[in-house]
């Protein structure tokens, strides 16, 4: 029986959003809204623009929402991008009459709110994903309408499409782009339910949609940008802060251990980094990196330095613990003294650098998946002393998850590529790559009916490397025999992260120093005992949702992700005497 410490939530507000300006008409004022988002809700905050101070706050459950200002009236639509248990196509409004008001679901299944405009009738469009949805609510009737699938054929059944609605046209037509591959544009004719194609990707559309306004009542300009550091709007061009405090932690995504014992571990969309020294325990946000928008996936050590790779436009980066931080995002992160220091894009359309390891020659081998519409991925490498990339590119899948041992790379894929693209294969790969030749020499498909070999480990006592599925598989694959020798199921799924592009958890593994297994599922930790080939349940986790698993400097304590908090696990827990 092991124990459970709560180190606490190393990364607090680092996913705001917003900038929506409405008028209150009972209280006389302007109001800007924002909102703070997060794994485990969200809070929709409003600010009035003449004090700073915050005068509304609501809790969304959903991840993640996005709004629409009604001018003739001030009414603010929520819709959520991403829900918590269900899929995020949840409606609400707020007005000054009646506060915040539930609208309900559209009748879908399986599809979540993307973006939306309003027609000059106030009549509400929203446009889905994956499916390519279009559907509408009408405030009059409190009534739901789906339109149905916007997307022109041909329409694969596995390829993930977007529908979003533009404005509503001078003739009432709704155009929406699709955003796919091919992406496209259409017009909904809501009269006769028809929709006509504008235009494929080949072609040039030269209609720009109406200019937004704001209310007709916001009679003064307000932009705002929401930080971590600060909630900052401007009212006619004079810059005022709010006095918002986040209180939303966002959820671990990456965790390693780093120089001098400490563990280094990012966050989902923060693009944060964070730091944890076991030995004073002291939990710090080190901050924001430099560039870019999205998140940064995971963090490896390599020569005492951390190194981080991010979506979205596939960045990767060093940061040196030995150096004070300093981010220089007015360089992007890429000027010779920034820390981290940002090498620029792996390149190729690679778009979401997941994991890596160290291989046997001393390289950081990095796995991909490609840009939106763009099909598969690819293995990256890094060389740490020239600071060289290069690309192994993977035209049918991309490559999820990575480990090495002292000869080989091993390489776990996914079916899919990025987002919107058409998929040509049906189940994942395992494949051993040769640093020294530069290429794959052999490949499997170690679980059947497996999508995505989520998360790869090696142990030294068997020489085995062990993996994880989608479909909750454990297996063991021999290099010497090129065969998997061994499958366990396991009684739980990994966590599904939203920005972690799966519909499905990913179970994460770790080699500890005695050389067996370890692992998290969403609700506990296991163990895989390498030399009885037994699985062993140890413990259910205080907090639910885990992801990643590192041990530390000291023998059997383990890192581990659960939403927003670091816990730290003892295997097994130390007596107390008197």
């Amino acid at each position: 029986m092991g124990v459970f410490f709560d180190l606490g939530r190393p990364v607090i507000g680092g996913w705001m959003g917003g900038g929506w300006a409405t008028h209150d008409e009972v209280r006389g004022i302007d109001i800007v809204w924002g909102g703070e988002f997060g794994q485990e809700g969200s809070i929709l905050f409003g600010v009035d623009v003449d004090t700073g101070q915050v005068i509304e706050r609501h809790w969304i459950a959903g991840r993640e929402f996005t709004c629409n200002v009604d001018p003739r009236n001030g009414t603010l639509w929520v819709h959520t991008f991403h829900g918590l248990y269900e899929y995020g196509h949840l409606l609400q409004s707020w007005t000054p009459q009646h506060g915040m008001r539930h609208h309900g679901f559209p009748l879908l299944s399986r599809q979540r709110f993307y973006h939306g405009c309003l027609g000059p009738d106030g009549r509400l469009w929203i446009g889905t994903h994956p499916g390519a949805h279009l559907v509408s609510f009408d405030n009059n009737t409190d009534s739901w309408t789906d339109h149905g699938v916007q997307a022109p054929e041909p329409l694969p059944a596995t390829q993930q499409v977007w529908c979003n609605p533009q404005y509503v046209a001078a003739n009432g037509e709704v155009v929406c782009n699709i955003q796919r591959d091919p992406s496209g544009r259409v017009a909904y004719d809501p009269a006769t339910g028809r929709t006509r194609i504008l235009l494929t990707r080949a072609e040039r559309f030269d209609e720009d949609p109406p200019a937004a306004r704001q209310p007709d009542a916001v009679t003064r300009r307000i932009t705002a940008r929401f930080l971590q550091e600060a909630c900052v709007y401007t009212v006619d061009g004079e810059e005022r802060r709010a006095d918002y405090k986040p209180s939303v932690a966002t959820d671990i995504c990456g965790l390693h251990r780093g120089p001098h014992g400490d563990i280094y571990g990012s966050t989902i969309i923060s693009m944060h980094i964070f730091r944890y020294n076991p030995a004073e325990r002291q939990l710090q946000d080190l901050g924001r990196v430099g560039w870019g928008g999205g998140e940064v996936y995971d963090v490896i050590t390599c020569n005492d330095k951390v190194y981080l790779g991010s979506y979205g436009g596939g960045y990767f980066a060093c940061y040196d613990p030995a150096k004070p931080w300093q981010p220089m995002p007015e360089h992007g992160g890429e000027h010779e003294q920034a820390n981290p220091r940002n090498f620029g894009r792996l390149g190729d359309e690679m778009n979401r650098p997941f994991e890596y390891t160290v291989g046997p020659d001393g390289r950081i081998y990095i796995a991909c998946r490609a840009n939106y519409h763009v099909p598969g991925g690819g293995l990256a490498v890094f060389d740490p002393k020239t600071e060289e990339k290069s690309l192994y590119r993977d035209v049918d899948q991309s490559v999820q998850s990575v480990a090495s041992d002292d000869t080989w790379v091993y390489g776990g894929t996914s079916i899919r590529g990025g987002r919107g693209c058409v998929e040509t294969t049906t189940e994942a790969r395992l494949f051993m790559f040769s640093p020294s030749e530069g290429r794959r020499v052999f490949e499997c498909i170690p679980q059947w009916g497996a999508i995505t070999v989520g998360n790869l480990a090696c142990s030294p006592v068997t020489g085995l490397v062990y993996g994880s599925t989608d479909t909750g598989h454990l297996f063991a694959f021999c290099p010497q025999r090129r065969r998997v020798v061994w499958r366990w199921e396991l009684e739980d799924a990994g966590t599904p992260l939203m920005g972690i592009p799966e519909a499905h958890g990913i179970v994460h593994l770790t080699c500890g120093r005695d050389g067996d297994i370890y692992g998290v599922t969403r609700h506990a930790v296991f163990k895989l005992d390498v030399t009885t080939d037994r699985l062993v349940h140890l413990d259910k986790a205080p907090i639910p949702d885990l992801c990643q698993i590192v041990e530390g400097p000291e023998d059997g304590v383990f890192y581990i992700g659960a939403r927003g908090h670091l816990l730290e696990y003892h295997v097994r827990e130390t007596p107390h005497f008197r």
